[in-house]
């Protein structure tokens, strides 16, 4: 794919945000590069961005989609009480299991779900 002005400010506002924000929140970031951008296309540059392998989705109940830019590896925490989603920054470990039946893992997402401190020092 072709780099764009455009692709390669939302791809900036990705790969320095560690917050996991979603399109909306790329959208008010990137039309501080780009005031005339388009949330239509954050959107298509989203998608074309996570179709190249350049960002991933990062699961949250929350039930809005969030991006993150950071492809090292590391694991997420979401807290169940005020869905922020934490980086742990630790290599994940594949199960001997998969292995065992003969399953080739290329990639994975491992996600932990639980109440963060903040939320259990508030209770």
């Amino acid at each position: 794919m072709r780099s764009s002005k455009q692709r390669d400010a939302v791809l900036k506002v990705l790969r320095e945000s560690c917050d996991h924000p979603t399109a909306d929140m790329i959208y008010e970031r990137v039309k501080e590069i780009i005031p005339n951008i388009s949330l239509g296309t954050v959107y298509r540059n989203l998608g074309q961005l996570k179709d190249e392998g350049l960002i991933t989705i990062v699961e949250s109940s929350d039930t809005k989609v969030h991006y993150e830019g950071n492809l090292t590896d590391h694991i997420h925490f979401l807290c169940k009480s005020c869905c922020e989603i934490t980086d742990v920054f630790c290599t994940p470990t594949v199960p001997a299991a998969l292995a065992d039946l003969g399953l080739q893992v290329e990639s994975q997402k491992t996600v932990y779900y639980g109440v963060c401190n903040t939320c259990r020092d508030n209770i």
